[in-house]
């Protein structure tokens, strides 16, 4: 399957291949395995270097994913519209802001100068930029509190099913 980022007003930013691992109380979970290709419409953009997991949750505002083995980042947190499900594809508008957990444990709100550029440059209503900033105080605040699924708990019960399956080529 295929999990697709869009701008705002439909423009690509990135999209790659995943698996579905499956569903639990907090949402959709993929897996997405190192050395695949990133595009950014028809243009390959990289490879990526490890492997990821990815929580898309139902009808939030936010994705969380782990680059497991990443060497500064332990958590990544897309704030973006909610996700739409088309057959084998799953996509989402971003909306600039992000949370970063280092791993030296900090936690901070990242690229507020991309979304106050892009609030013109695309022409955010001002309901989405209320929303998308309800969204970022929201998830930042899980976050900074250790709350599931931002903790990690549940993320590595699904890590380790990923990583069984790929042993017995699931």
């Amino acid at each position: 399957m295929e999990y697709a980022i869009e701008k705002w007003g439909g423009a690509p930013h990135y999209r790659g291949p995943v698996r579905l691992l499956g569903e639990d109380e907090h949402g959709i979970w993929l897996w997405g395995w190192k050395d695949r290709t990133i595009w950014r419409g028809e243009t390959p953009l990289f490879v990526t270097e490890q492997d990821a997991l990815f929580l898309v949750a139902r009808d939030a505002w936010w994705s969380l994913s782990w680059w497991l083995g990443h060497p500064e980042i332990s958590l990544y947190v897309n704030i973006q519209t909610p996700a739409v499900w088309d057959g084998d594809r799953v996509t989402t508008v971003d909306l600039d802001l992000d949370i970063v957990r280092f791993n030296d444990g900090r936690l901070e709100i990242v690229d507020r100068d991309e979304f106050e550029l892009h609030q013109g440059l695309y022409g955010y209503p001002e309901d989405l930029v209320a929303a998308t900033e309800r969204a970022t105080a929201e998830a930042f605040d899980l976050a900074a509190a250790g709350a599931e699924p931002f903790a990690g708990a549940a993320a590595e019960r699904w890590i380790e099913r990923a990583r069984r399956e790929a042993v017995d080529g699931g």
